[in-house]
C-alpha cells in the first residue's frame, strides 16, 4: 500500500515524439511507449442512402490533423490530442514533465506552439530537443566520435538531414518531401486510372516497388491485385495495378528527394564530405522502412547507407534514452536546450 502511495506521488517524466502521422509517448513510471495516430476522427451521421462500405470508408477518411509538415497548425486540436495521451500515460497525482522533440528546421514560434500544446495538455514543464539528435541516439550512432556522421530522417511530412561531429550538429537541412508525398502520388494515380480510392495499407504496399527500380532485369509489367473503394459506386472492389504505373507515379518525387540529398552533400566542406564518405549515411523514420529506398540513395550518392535497427521508433527511443540519462542528475532538465544550428541552403 505504501509502495502504491509513493507511486501515485512520484512525478512522472515523459518523452514525446509528436509526428505528422503518429504520436509516440514514453513514460518513465512504467517504462512503456504508446503509439497513436496524430489525427482525430470527425464522425459523420448516415443520412443519404449509400452503401455501408462507402459510409465506413468516409467516416475513416474524415479526420482532422493538427500537424502539417512536422509542426502544429491547429493548437486547439493538438492540445485535445495530446491531453488524452498525456492522461493515459500519467498514472500519478502530479503533472508530468515532458521532453519533446521537434524538427530541426522549426522556428522558435513553432516550438513555442508545441510547448504550449503540451502545457495545456497537462504537463508541468516542457523541454525540446532536435528530432534529428534523438533519431541519431535511437539509431545507435556514437555522437562522441570526432569524425563527421550523417543522418537522414524520413518522416511522413518532412525529411531532415543532419551532420554530427563531436556531439554537435554542425550542418543540417530540412526537405519538405517525405513519405506522404509518395503516398499522395500513388493514391491520385490509381484514382485517376481505376476510379478506386486506396486504403493506406495498400498505398504503402505499392511504394515498395522502389526495391525493383534499380534491377534492370526485373520485369516492370508485374500486376498487383489490390482492394479499395470504387469512387463512383461507393463499394469495396478489387483492381489490378501495373507496376510501371506506380513507378511512373513515384519517380518524380524520388528524383527531387535524392537530388536534394546530393546537393546537401555537395555544399559540405571537403573534409566533412570525405569523413561522411567513410562513415556512411544512417537512415531513420518511416521512409527507412520502404524496401529499396536505402539502395536508391546509396546509388545516387555513392555513399553506403545503413538502415537503423528500428527506424520507425528511432526518435522516441532516442528521446527515451536522453530522458533516462538525465533524470535524477543535478540540473538535468537544464541540459535540454535548443542548440545553435547551421543550416545549409
Amino acid at each position: 500500500m505504501f509502495k502504491d502511495l509513493l507511486h501515485c506521488l512520484s512525478r512522472p517524466n515523459i518523452a514525446v515524439d509528436l509526428g505528422t502521422a503518429n504520436t509516440r509517448i514514453y513514460s518513465s513510471l512504467n517504462g512503456e511507449t504508446t503509439d497513436n495516430p496524430s489525427s482525430m476522427h470527425l464522425v459523420v451521421r448516415k443520412t443519404a442512402p449509400v452503401s455501408n462500405d462507402y459510409f465506413h470508408y468516409i467516416n475513416n477518411k474524415i479526420t482532422t490533423k493538427p500537424l502539417r509538415r512536422g509542426v502544429i497548425v491547429d493548437l486547439k486540436n493538438a492540445t485535445i490530442l495530446l491531453k488524452k495521451l498525456v492522461n493515459t500515460n500519467r498514472k500519478s497525482l502530479l503533472a508530468p514533465m515532458a521532453l519533446a522533440t521537434a524538427p530541426i528546421g522549426t522556428t522558435e514560434k513553432e516550438r513555442d506552439l508545441l510547448r504550449k500544446a503540451l502545457i495545456n495538455a497537462g504537463t508541468s514543464h516542457v523541454a525540446i530537443i532536435p528530432e534529428s539528435r534523438a533519431a541519431a541516439i535511437g539509431a545507435g550512432m556514437d555522437l562522441t566520435l570526432p569524425h563527421a556522421q550523417m543522418l537522414v530522417d524520413i518522416g511522413d511530412g518532412v525529411t531532415e538531414m543532419a551532420v554530427f561531429r563531436g556531439e554537435r550538429i554542425i550542418y543540417h537541412a530540412t526537405v519538405h518531401i517525405a513519405c506522404s508525398d509518395l503516398h499522395r502520388s500513388v493514391r491520385s494515380t490509381i484514382l485517376a486510372r481505376h476510379r478506386v480510392q486506396l486504403e493506406s495499407t495498400s498505398v504503402e504496399k505499392l511504394t515498395h516497388v522502389i526495391s525493383s527500380m534499380l534491377d534492370e532485369q526485373e520485369s516492370n509489367v508485374e500486376i498487383f491485385d489490390i482492394s479499395g473503394i470504387d469512387a463512383v459506386q461507393g463499394k469495396s472492389v478489387s483492381c489490378c495495378v501495373n507496376k510501371r504505373d506506380v513507378i511512373n507515379a513515384i519517380e518524380p518525387i524520388l528524383m527531387k528527394f535524392t537530388v536534394m540529398i546530393v546537393n546537401f552533400l555537395k555544399k559540405l566542406p571537403d573534409k566533412i564530405y570525405y569523413e561522411i564518405l567513410e562513415s556512411g549515411i544512417t537512415l531513420t523514420g518511416g521512409g527507412a522502412c520502404i524496401a529499396g529506398l536505402d539502395k536508391l540513395i546509396a546509388s545516387r550518392t555513392n555513399i553506403k547507407v545503413i538502415v537503423a535497427i528500428d527506424p520507425l521508433h528511432a526518435v522516441i527511443n532516442g528521446a527515451r534514452q536522453s530522458l533516462n540519462y538525465w533524470i535524477g542528475k543535478k540540473g538535468g532538465w537544464e541540459n535540454f536546450t535548443w542548440p545553435k544550428l547551421t543550416a545549409l541552403r
